[in-house]
């Protein structure tokens, strides 16, 4: 059997140390780990202008990896920007918009994180809320869903797993604890697409396709990092590489 192919999308930011204003596309290494350790490719798919390019990268992989990054814009969702939005890139939205319905149409298996599982579900007819001071939960406990940074590689709260799903599949329990790096949350979810696993303040945190769609696994919070602190979530990649 030929090796997979695992396209990786970029994230994009203007680079503050250079004289001249060029913008730079680039993954966190963190990602390409989380592929290495399977038996599968990372493939990196650049930001591009030309939308009519992305059918031609997702013909050369075998599944996607939509990664976390900035903020997708609210008109992606019929919402003006408030105040609490962070830093968005218009024409990344618009390319990883493009690649999910090429990858869709061509049957193409996703894992989607962070940014990439809210972008999935925005694309797909979902909305967000814009910053999680707005999200109402009731009578159940509040949940710090920003860790700090040096302690990201570490699990910080606590998570419910619907069985069955896939996520119960690979993880193998109901419960589990995970770490935090958003300040966005999804608040709609989008049609062909079921919640699996949610943080106990009732958050949506991981979300696997109805059968409309190839399989797609979509999580909240950061595998990739955490897998540099022991291998838990290392099926989450391995199930990129094998489905």
């Amino acid at each position: 059997m030929s090796q997979k192919i695992i396209g990786i999308t970029c994230s994009n930011s203007p680079d503050p140390h250079e004289t001249w204003d060029f913008c730079k596309i680039y993954v966190p290494s963190s990602y390409i780990e989380g592929i290495n350790q399977t038996e599968a490719l990372p493939f990196l798919i650049p930001i591009q202008e030309d939308l009519t390019l992305a059918e031609s990268y997702i013909q050369k992989v075998d599944a996607l990896l939509f990664t976390g990054g900035q903020d997708v814009h609210p008109m992606f969702y019929g919402q003006d920007p408030l105040p609490e939005l962070q830093g968005f890139s218009q024409i990344r939205d618009r390319w990883e918009q493009t690649l999910l319905q090429v990858a869709i149409a061509q049957h193409k298996p996703i894992l989607a994180i962070c940014r990439g599982f809210q972008a999935i579900n925005v694309f797909l007819g979902g909305t967000l809320y814009q910053d999680l001071s707005y999200f109402e939960h009731s009578n159940r406990p509040k949940v710090q869903h920003v860790q700090d940074n040096y302690q990201i590689i570490y699990p910080h709260h606590s998570l419910t797993i619907q069985k069955p799903s896939i996520l119960y599949d690979l993880l193998g329990q109901e419960t589990s604890r995970v770490n935090s790096c958003h300040h966005q949350g999804i608040k709609d979810l989008a049609p062909g697409l079921k919640a699996i696993a949610w943080s106990s303040d009732g958050l949506i945190e991981a979300f696997q396709s109805s059968k409309e769609y190839p399989p797609i696994l979509g999580v909240q919070w950061h595998p990739e990092m955490m897998i540099q602190h022991n291998d838990e979530m290392l099926p989450l990649f391995q199930w990129l590489a094998d489905v």
